[in-house]
């Protein structure tokens, strides 16, 4: 098949050209044209000269004719207005019987005799002295040239008067080679060529069918170093950027007509080559994959793509045309995640040698298929991605589970429909359950995203219950007569379109769907809980119960607590462990579960232990929990604690703020801060009259009740006035004057509206910085104080002075420098 023709612009027709030449302005191609010219005319007169010659030749040939008939006598005095052609044919009949009447040795003498006719005309000693003459010549210009020096300017000097002065020196005449008649008659030939091709053609082939063909020259191969080679690989990277730079360009500017250009990207994302056999560069794969990419999140549309038999049925011809394009498109989605698919396979498949640069493909094709998830969560064999990517979450390489783990999320926080999100926590649950809970940890991790802080199970029956009390009630009021009955059933159609308008349908949907979601969520923690408390995920899972504590329905409120305690007692956890169980059972005790009646003083003990564990080391993140346990303990569930288990707390918590970053320090004087503003119970605990309580304060007992922490006073408050942080100044002079709202020891309204959590976060210094900035200290000269001498004996001032004084009425006399052996000295003594 021929190529198609079609006209693109001379825009795009500058791209294409643009790899070949530059192309040509309206003068340049005037002085081609001109030269076109001249060359035509001197071709014309080159032919005119070639006749002229064939002329003579001719005239020449009949000359010796007519001069042999003379010499034969048979010469006929004919005018040349009067010849005709049967005189013609009568003299040349005749010639060749003159010739035909001689013997071949008469001929042979004829032709010798005219041979040496010619070589008289140039006699041979001519000859000689001529080319004596032009070597002679040569031998002197070339005499001449070696000869021959010219000047050349060198660099000026400077005296040392301040004079600049010239310098000059003579070197040999070098004479450039003369190539310039053949650059001229080069270009005059492109030139004429690409005359001759735009006169031809005025429609020109599609631009990127070089560029998709890859129709580049092959390197002739020959022994190249590695830095040859480390620049041949660059070029060939850069080649193939502009490649799949236009390529791209070219698709998303007109997607419709360049489906068929996603073919040549394909071939770039394989290991090798099909149509040239050459392996392809590890960075142009990715490349190639990270580009197709970006290509389908622009022009996937947002909608499910149905398919339409167009056989079938008939449709308008923009209607055929845009179900083609997308039949199309769909089909290169499909084989885009085949080949992707195919590269995640290969990691994942069990034994065999997985080569480094298969396991780096195999990521970025997996954060390719997170991308498009992300983009298009609803679009055609989505689902299929995320069932890859759900598998893909329990790999054996932590950047894939640490990529995947983030994508769901962000697809769990951005989706508002729910569909694919309940469909992703479903093959979670499956795929642990497969597995028997032995999974890695972001695969419950990545469920923390999910937004269903705000959905209450218990409100479907209190739902339910209001619905019939109204439903009586109605009845009650409705049912008195026809009027009433005829009343009520227009009661009932229009709030039936009310709920229509206000779809209240959507709002039944959404809810199921967030229902099934905790539903399948607690499956998940609860299985684990209960079937295998010692696994790896533990450590999540307590996490999770943490945070989604508060919609756990009523009736599971004590089993749960069981199990909880359970595992705090008989398993070996970390403080990690233990403090997210201390969560989850006080989030669930200050909620709905205060009905239950539980006694939770063990997990205040467990609590009490745990508070000195997080330091200002690498577990200092880890204080967000301590905080979030607080805001329970401390804050909501202050009405249910004794005195001296309230002490006890902010004691210890004052305590573990001298081990903690100022940030660390912030929060924990604003829990402080506002547990005083609560509560004027712990006002005890900033007077230093230590006879108020009963007892000795003991803060390595573990147990809140019996530290007796009401006979000890804030004394931390003291050490927290000399921080380095002015803020933690400020707000540790503001508990210690009793936390007042105006006046002396207030603190600023900037500071003063922030909770624990916001301090926290707002003044974190992960980054090696002070956020916000805070001013440098005053710069001072230190006091040198002079100190006196300390003598373990009363008499050793007197002897050493003694020493000292002979040693120098000694030196006096002698008028040398004091040497003395001073323990030799002390010796003798």
């Amino acid at each position: 098949m021929g190529t198609k023709k079609v006209k693109i612009s001379s825009v795009k027709r500058a791209a294409h050209l643009k790899s070949k030449k530059a192309p040509l302005s309206k003068q340049q191609q005037q002085k081609i044209k001109q030269k076109r010219e001249q060359l035509t005319s001197k071709r014309e007169h080159g032919q005119n000269i070639f006749l002229q010659k064939a002329h003579k030749r001719d005239n020449l040939a009949q000359r010796k004719k007519h001069n042999k008939q003379q010499s034969l006598g048979l010469h006929k005095e004919l005018n040349a207005d009067d010849d005709d052609d049967d005189d013609d044919v009568g003299g040349d009949h005749l010639l060749d019987n003159v010739a035909d009447m001689l013997d071949g040795d008469d001929l042979a003498l004829l032709q010798a005799k005219k041979r040496k006719r010619k070589a008289k005309a140039a006699p041979v000693e001519d000859q000689q002295q001529s080319v004596g003459l032009e070597m002679a010549y040569t031998t002197a210009s070339k005499k001449e040239q070696a000869a021959q020096k010219i000047k050349v300017n060198l660099l000026p000097i400077k005296s040392r008067d301040g004079e600049i002065i010239t310098r000059t020196t003579e070197v040999d005449y070098v004479p450039k080679p003369k190539r310039k008649a053949v650059a001229e008659e080069e270009q005059e030939v492109d030139a004429e060529q690409d005359e001759n091709e735009e006169d031809s053609e005025e429609i020109f082939e599609d631009s990127d069918d070089d560029i998709v063909n890859d129709e580049a020259p092959v390197p002739k191969q020959k022994l190249v170093s590695t830095t040859d080679l480390l620049i041949a690989r660059q070029q060939e990277i850069e080649r193939q950027k502009y490649r799949i730079g236009i390529i791209c360009s070219g698709i998303l500017e007109k997607p419709e007509d360049k489906m068929r250009n996603f073919s040549a990207l394909y071939e770039l994302m394989n290991d090798v080559n099909p149509e040239t056999g050459i392996p392809n560069l590890f960075a142009v794969r990715k490349l190639a994959m990270i580009s197709i990419t970006e290509i389908f999140k622009d022009i996937l549309p947002e909608y499910r793509v149905g398919q339409i038999d167009t056989k079938m049925q008939t449709v308008r011809k923009a209607t055929l045309e845009r179900v083609t394009f997308e039949n199309a498109l769909l089909q290169q989605f499909k084989k885009f995640l085949q080949k992707l698919e195919h590269l995640t396979a290969q990691v994942n498949k069990r034994g065999g040698h997985k080569t480094p640069q298969a396991i780096k493909i195999a990521a970025v094709a997996v954060q390719c298929m997170c991308d498009l998830l992300i983009a298009h969560p609803y679009f055609n064999y989505v689902q299929n991605i995320a069932q890859l990517l759900v598998y893909m979450l329990n790999c054996n390489y932590g950047t894939m589970r640490v990529a995947v783990n983030q994508c769901f999320r962000t697809l769990f926080s951005n989706d508002k429909k729910l569909d694919m999100t309940l469909f992703v926590v479903r093959r979670i649950n499956h795929l642990i359950k497969s597995k028997q809970n032995n999974v890695h940890v972001e695969c419950i991790t990545c469920m923390m995203g999910l937004k269903i802080k705000h959905v209450n199970l218990d409100a479907e029956k209190e739902n339910e219950l209001k619905q019939k009390k109204l439903e009586s009630h109605r009845q009650r009021l409705l049912s008195l007569s026809k009027k009433e009955r005829k009343r009520r059933k227009k009661l009932t159609e229009v709030n039936k379109e009310l709920e229509e308008t206000r779809a209240e349908e959507n709002k039944q949907t959404k809810h199921y769907k967030l229902t099934e979601i905790i539903k399948m969520v607690f499956t998940i923690y609860f299985r684990v809980l209960k079937n295998d408390p010692t696994s790896r995920v533990l450590s999540a899972i307590l996490e999770g119960l943490a945070e989604f504590a508060h919609v756990i329905n009523l009736e599971f409120f004590a089993d749960l607590i069981d199990v909880l305690n359970r595992i705090l007692e008989e398993q070996d956890l970390g403080y990690r462990e233990q403090l997210h169980c201390i969560q989850t059972i006080f989030v669930i005790l200050s909620g709905q579960g205060e009905v239950l009646n539980i006694d939770p003083i063990r997990f205040y003990q467990h609590f009490y232990r745990n508070m000195l564990v997080v330091h200002a080391g690498k577990n200092h993140e880890d204080f967000a929990i301590i905080l979030r346990t607080l805001d329970e303990v401390l804050v909501k569930r202050r009405r249910n604690m004794s005195q001296q288990r309230l002490m006890a707390f902010v004691k210890r918590l004052l305590t573990g703020s001298l081990h903690l970053l100022h940030n660390g320090t912030l929060a924990t004087l604003g829990t402080i801060k506002q547990t005083f503003q609560l509560t004027s119970v712990l006002d005890a605990l900033l007077d230093t009259d230590t006879t108020i309580g009963s007892g000795r304060y003991d803060p390595e007992l573990d147990d809140p009740e019996y530290c007796n922490a009401a006979s000890t006073c804030l004394y931390e408050l003291t050490l927290l006035a000399r921080h380095y942080h002015p803020t933690v100044r400020r707000m540790a002079a503001h508990i210690a004057n009793g936390v007042p709202a105006s006046g002396e020891g207030a603190l600023p309204t900037d500071i003063g509206k922030l909770n624990a959590h916001e301090l926290f976060a707002q003044f974190d210094s992960t980054q090696m910085a002070f956020n916000p900035t805070i001013p440098l200290p005053k710069q001072g000269e230190p006091k040198l104080k002079r100190g006196r001498h300390m003598y373990l004996r009363s008499d050793f001032r007197q002897h050493y002075g003694k020493i000292l004084k002979d040693a120098r009425t000694k030196r006096t006399k002698s008028n040398e420098v004091l040497q003395m052996d001073f323990l030799s000295e002390l010796s003798k003594h």
